[in-house]
């Protein structure tokens, strides 16, 4: 076990909330949350303003915008706005980086390759 992991094990998240990567910056929620609850994340408790469903994702850490959001150890969008801990992380706040650059074989794009 590395000192990162250790640090965060010393530091209570609900266990309603996944964290995938030690660097991501979100959290999956894999049971709902609802608004208003109080609940620890690092071990500093915040109340979250909005539910949240399970697959929703929650931010982790302060995320100022213009920086990546983390999940899954990969950057899955840029903060449009600043993100606090415990806030909802969706299309609100965020701009996705996803690049279209893949096509399925047969496809009309395929065959113009």
């Amino acid at each position: 076990m590395n000192d990162d992991t250790k640090k965060r094990l010393s530091k209570p998240t609900d266990n309603r909330l996944l964290l995938l990567d030690d660097d991501d910056n979100v959290l999956g929620v894999a049971r709902p949350i609802r608004a208003g609850e109080a609940i620890p994340i690092d071990g500093e408790y915040v109340r979250l303003d909005r539910n949240a469903g399970i697959g929703f994702k929650i931010a982790r850490k302060p995320i100022k915008k213009g920086d990546e959001i983390k999940k899954y150890g990969a950057v899955i969008g840029t903060a449009s706005s600043d993100i606090s801990v415990g806030q909802l992380v969706h299309v609100h706040n965020t701009q996705s980086n996803y690049l279209a650059n893949t096509v399925l074989a047969g496809t009309q794009e395929d065959n113009n390759s």
